[in-house]
This record gives structure tokens, C-alpha cells and sequence, in this order.
């Protein structure tokens, strides 16, 4: 979630399958992700996590597991509830260090908690992200995973400084090169840049080490804060699915039943990450990376030794909230 750029700028109750024949339903070249999010107060996590789901459902993509970047601890119950809500309550799931500090605000992750089932109930009964971060890499072919990134930068930095485990003999940054097709991140206003927003500012220190110096081993996408501006969505909910379902569960924490009550940047960032550029945005930025500008937050600038970096803008704007409504809105 980047939550203040817009200043700066039924279910359910189906079987669940087991986890061996969710993988064999999904197609064998479907991308296969992992989801590092701060699912907790902001709204557009739960679509990213929603709509994923769904594409799941429809065999365009594999989960492989979904990580908290945040000290809510029970965040990964939110997330497993929703998960759960799709029929899929076997996607592994991981919780950022110190998560039982309970720092981070609570929002609708209380209510999914409270009105859906779920079997993970804190923090305590899943593993570090960064540990789980190492056995789903360490099992995929080679070049193979998308990291979709919409929140903290913690376990990303955790993930780089890692040491070899008995999952992999390779350090961390040897073992994403090895196994990770592409991060794609949401972050920055780009190409003239913003001081930190939310994401950066939920871990600076960690931000800073996963953006300098080239310390990210493959190419980076960026979804930047541009595009969740006017990507407005969900407001029939309310209307069109059971009172049960997660994304309306999470709409009605929200915004009550009235309009969208603020953009959504995550969820862009996972059809994109999912689908490339499926005529609704544009890749912008080729020959440029990110880099951390004079006043902390994100800029782009020319860079030659990362050819394959971009960043990502909304090139048809109705047709991205219109793919947004019918996934989110899928019973």
C-alpha cells in the first residue's frame, strides 16, 4: 500500500483441495509468486491478496506463499482467512521478525479474523518470512518466481543478508539471482521522484539496502504511486456479493457501503506482475533504476548497469478498474 499519495498526488464454503492437487490444477507455465505484503489497515493489499486468489482459482498463476512485512501479529491470520474464504487454506504463509512487538496499526485484519475461518491464528504458528522465503525459492526451477512486493521492505533486506540453511547452500543474494525471475515492487513516483512514502517510511533502513548500491540481483519493476490515483474499485460490492465474502468484508471495514474511499496501488501491482502489460499500463523508464534521492525517497535516473529495470503508469485506466471490479467482485 503507498497510502497518502493521493495528497502528494460467496464465497465460500466450497471443499478446500489439498495442497498437492491445488499445485496440479494450476497450468504449468502460469507464473509462480510469492507476496510480501503489509495487509493489516490498508485496503488495497486485501485485493492484491484477493485477486490473486481468484486468478488461483483460475489457473493463471501459482501461489506459492504470502508473507507479512508487518508487527501485526495477527495479520497472517487475515491473510489465511482469505485465503481460506477462496478455498485456498493451504497457501504457506510467513511472518515478519518481531511481529509479536504488535506495533503496527490493526485495521480490517480484525475483522476477517473475526468473521471467517481460518486455522492460523498469530504469528506463532507460521514461520519467519525470511525462512519461508528460503524454502519456497529453494524448491522452484531456476529463474522461475515473482516476488510481488507491496509493503514493508523488511524481509526483502532479511531475504539479501540470509546465510545458507539447510534449504539452500547458497547466501541470499546468490539464491534469489538463482531463482527469481523478477521483483516487482510498489513504490516511488516516478521519473522526478517523492521524499519517502508509506512503504519506504514502514522500514528506511531496509529500503535503503534493498535499492542501493545494485544490492538487488534482478531486474526490478516498479508500480509506482501514479497508478492507484484513480483506481477506484469495489464500490458494488455491498450489492453483488454474499456478506461473507473477504474483499466486501473489507470494503464494509473500510468505506461502510459508500464510494471508494481512496485509490488502490497494490492491486494493480499484482495483475502487472502476473500479466505484463496486458494493454492497461505502460513500461516506461528502460535504461533508468531507481535510486535513493537527496531527500530519502525514490528517483529514477539513467543506469546502465541495470538494463532491465522499469517503471510501470496506467495506460487505460477504465479497463484496469473494470479487470479489478470482476476479479475482486468473483463470488
Amino acid at each position: 500500500m503507498l497510502a497518502g499519495v493521493g495528497l502528494v498526488v460467496a464465497a465460500i464454503g466450497a471443499v478446500p483441495p489439498t495442497a498437492a492437487a491445488q499445485n496440479a490444477a494450476v497450468g504449468a507455465n502460469s507464473p509462480r509468486i510469492i507476496i510480501d505484503s503489509d495487509l493489516s489497515l490498508w485496503w488495497d493489499d486485501a485485493t492484491a491478496i484477493g485477486m490473486a486468489n481468484v486468478l488461483e482459482q483460475k489457473r493463471e498463476l501459482r501461489i506459492l506463499g504470502i508473507m507479512s512485512d508487518i508487527q501485526n501479529p495477527i495479520a497472517v491470520a487475515a491473510m489465511d482467512a482469505i485465503d481460506t474464504a477462496y478455498g485456498h487454506p493451504n497457501i504457506p504463509l510467513g511472518a515478519v521478525a518481531h511481529s509479536t512487538a504488535n506495533t503496527a496499526p490493526h485495521g480490517y485484519s480484525d475483522d476477517l479474523v473475526n468473521k471467517l475461518p481460518h486455522s492460523v491464528h498469530s504469528s506463532a504458528d507460521v514461520p519467519g518470512a525470511v525462512t519461508l522465503f528460503r524454502r519456497l525459492l529453494s524448491s522452484q526451477p531456476d529463474h522461475s518466481v515473482t516476488i510481488v512486493a507491496i509493503g514493508a521492505y523488511t524481509n526483502l533486506a532479511g531475504l539479501l543478508r540470509s546465510k545458507p540453511d539447510r534449504h539452500s547452500s547458497l547466501g541470499g543474494r546468490a539464491l534469489i539471482r538463482t531463482k527469481v525471475k523478477r521483483l516487482v515492487i510498489e513504490d516511488g513516483l516516478f521519473p522526478s521522484g517523492a521524499p519517502p512514502l508509506t512503504n519506504q517510511k514502514l522500514d528506511l533502513a531496509s529500503a535503503s539496502e534493498v535499492v542501493s548500491d545494485n544490492h538487488w540481483p534482478t531486474p526490478i519493476a516498479w508500480v509506482d504511486g501514479f497508478t492507484g490515483i484513480q483506481t477506484t474499485v469495489g464500490g458494488a460490492l455491498c450489492t453483488t456479493v454474499p456478506s461473507n465474502n473477504p474483499m466486501r468484508i473489507v470494503y464494509e471495514s473500510r468505506f461502510g457501503c459508500g464510494p471508494p474511499g481512496d485509490g488502490d496501488w497494490d492491486g494493480p501491482t499484482l495483475l502487472y506482475a502476473v500479466g505484463g502489460k496486458q494493454g492497461i499500463f505502460s513500461e516506461l523508464g528502460k535504461g533508468g533504476a531507481a535510486h535513493i534521492n537527496p531527500e530519502g525517497g525514490l528517483s529514477w535516473r539513467t543506469d546502465p548497469s541495470r538494463p532491465h529495470d522499469l517503471y510501470i503508469h496506467v495506460a487505460k485506466q477504465q479497463a484496469l478498474n473494470a479487470r479489478m471490479n470482476a476479479l475482486i467482485g468473483a463470488p
